[in-house]
């Protein structure tokens, strides 16, 4: 029997942390918070789980990749912007401007990767997990997990650049 008080309170600041980083707004955050324990809780009715910090963690993840994805989607569609980020007053209003643009890139890149490239890279790069733990709760071997990281990678920066190129496209071009 599962301790769901206990996991929450031990588990629950490293799946916010998780959620959090990738989708950068506390609405989505929450939910993608509720959605991985409502997962949890529904994979421990039909199986036993080994690793709670790591199924978590891997859960979390595909949520707020999920999250991000259904956001460019609709984005695409609506043509929204997102103009309710506030500034740091701690950095230049320039460079946060920087930041913010490379951190909507990167979650916009992020999106456009194949599910298990997305996976792996947001495992190693954000949550910090080690090729050979990536392997263990994907069912792979390190080695595969380090070529879909470089996969992942590869893409990644095609992507960046090529969200580069429009963005400068666009701004030559100036407001319609």
């Amino acid at each position: 029997m599962v301790d769901w008080d206990e996991l929450m309170c031990h588990e629950g600041p490293a799946v916010w942390r998780t959620v959090y980083r990738l989708v950068r707004n506390q609405a989505d955050a929450e939910e993608c918070f509720q959605e991985t324990f409502l997962a949890a809780f529904e994979v421990s009715n039909r199986q036993p789980v080994e690793n709670w910090p790591g199924f978590l963690q891997r859960l979390a993840t595909s949520r707020a990749i999920d999250r991000i994805r259904s956001q460019m989607r609709r984005r695409r569609r609506e043509e929204f912007v997102d103009l309710t980020r506030t500034a740091n007053c701690e950095v230049e209003p320039s460079q946060h401007a920087e930041a913010t643009e490379l951190a909507a890139a990167l979650r916009w890149a992020i999106a456009q990767l194949p599910a298990r490239q997305a996976e792996v890279f947001c495992l190693h790069e954000l949550v910090e997990w080690t090729s050979p733990q990536i392997a263990e709760h994907l069912g792979m071997t390190s080695n595969a997990v380090g070529v879909v990281l470089h996969r992942a990678r590869q893409k990644l920066q095609q992507l960046l650049k090529i969200e580069r190129q429009m963005s400068t496209m666009l701004n030559r071009q100036g407001p319609q």
